[in-house]
């Protein structure tokens, strides 16, 4: 990749809307890299083509390190078309029926992507109130859809579009439909109702006492 295509592409990633919309210091950090990744491209043109390469290789992990960083941690998010935070252990004094509830307010609303982020933000609340799941700080919907089909592996692919639909809703420059929340409602209802399947779900290694 040339270091013009590199730029290119950067400029195409930081010109998304998401990231125009985000809060003021995530816009300050990622007007900063920009700043930062521009005067390194201007650096690579007196390099050597080996040097120059490595250079754009290094830029562009970092982007995309940062880029995954503020996702992550709910930071950068569609705030113009998302009331609410797009983080699944935002709100934490709210119990999984209270979600769905919420969840279920936003769709009379046709609030599709509120709806959607609360009802997979019920479903997790569920899991861990049962302890079936630790829902951390920076938790994505596809590592929360892995965990939960460990305990409902008939439901994996249900889970998997769950969490599709959640990133569309919390990141993507696209809304989420209001089928998209009411299926991933009907899902967390179905899941809090539901027994786990605890034979599928791995076991613990048992801890190994020094001789």
């Amino acid at each position: 990749m040339t270091p013009e295509e590199a730029r290119r592409r950067l400029h195409e990633e930081l010109a998304k809307r998401e990231y125009a919309d985000s809060e003021g210091f995530v816009a300050w950090v990622l007007h900063r890299l920009e700043l930062w990744f521009t005067a390194l491209m201007d650096g690579v043109r007196a390099s050597s083509v080996i040097q120059g390469s490595l250079a754009v290789l290094s830029a562009l992990v970092l982007v995309a390190v940062v880029v995954l960083v503020l996702r992550r941690t709910g930071l950068l998010r569609r705030s113009a078309g998302l009331a609410v935070s797009s983080s699944l252990v935002a709100e934490s004094a709210l119990t999984g029926a209270e979600l769905r509830e919420a969840a279920a307010q936003a769709l009379t609303e046709h609030r599709a992507d509120d709806a959607t982020v609360l009802a997979l933000r019920a479903l997790v609340r569920d899991l861990d109130e049962r302890t079936l799941l630790e829902a951390d700080e920076g938790l994505t919907a596809h590592e929360a859809a892995a965990v939960a089909a460990r305990f409902f592996p008939d439901l994996r692919h249900r889970l998997e579009r769950g969490a599709a639909a959640f990133d569309t809703a919390a990141y993507s420059s696209r809304s989420a439909q209001l089928k998209d929340g009411e299926d991933l409602l009907r899902l967390a209802e179905y899941v809090a109702q539901s027994a786990p399947d605890l034979d599928g779900a791995p076991i613990p290694s048992p801890a190994v006492t020094a001789p």
